[in-house]
């Protein structure tokens, strides 16, 4: 007994989530929870109790990240429980919200339901069906990562096609600078071809003027 207990203190050393379960099962944490609220249940709100201590206070910060994730699918979750449940058994689907949080199920244990507990049973489908529907669910998410990623593509394509024009619009006033630098130096050229022109022909007697003056 005492080496089993000891076991057990290294085993919860280990968890990166803790829980406020106890030493009590969550199928009959399920049963407990069916009779108060009169209806079967989902795993994912099983699993969401655990999560919370009595003051309502998370476990950790860790398992706050985690429920929050849960809580997205949970009400899809307990509708379904509400209609599709059987009393006395936690329904549970591989795609329902600690599915697509844990993901795919190993042999000889289901999240939110324990150890020993074969899939087919939990989830009432042949073994295939459910990598069935791990895969779906997996395809989902790389669907919506794909859309992502194209919203993302199409809003950098409208920010370089503004930039686009914008340097496009930069360089036509700059060459418009150029040309105007030019006329100026031609301009200046021009007055200082006329002005040694006068001051050879008139010398002295070529008349000076204030450029500041109106």
């Amino acid at each position: 007994m005492k080496t089993q207990s000891a076991q057990n203190t290294r085993n919860r050393t280990k968890l990166k989530v803790s829980h406020a379960g106890g030493s009590k099962s969550n199928a009959r944490k399920g049963c407990q929870m069916e009779q108060k609220l009169g209806r079967p249940v989902c795993r994912s709100e099983v699993v969401l109790s655990s999560l919370l201590k009595k003051n309502g206070n998370y476990v950790n910060e860790e398992g706050k990240i985690l429920a929050d994730k849960i809580l997205e699918d949970l009400p899809e979750d307990q509708e379904h429980a509400a209609t599709l449940g059987v009393p006395l058994k936690i329904l549970a689907h591989p795609n329902d919200a600690i599915g697509k949080v844990y993901g795919v199920e190993h042999s000889g244990r289901v999240c939110g339901i324990g150890g020993n507990v074969c899939l087919s049973t939990a989830f009432g489908m042949p073994r295939h069906l459910i990598s069935h529907a791990n895969v779906g669910s997996s395809n989902n998410m790389s669907h919506q990562r794909v859309e992502d990623l194209e919203k993302h593509v199409e809003i950098l394509e409208e920010k370089l096609t503004g930039y686009e024009e914008t340097k496009e619009k930069f360089d036509e006033t700059k060459e418009k600078l150029e040309e105007t630098k030019k006329r100026l130096a031609q301009n200046e050229n021009h007055l200082a071809t006329l002005h040694r022109f006068l001051q050879a022909k008139f010398g002295s007697e070529l008349p000076t003027f204030n450029i500041d003056s109106s």
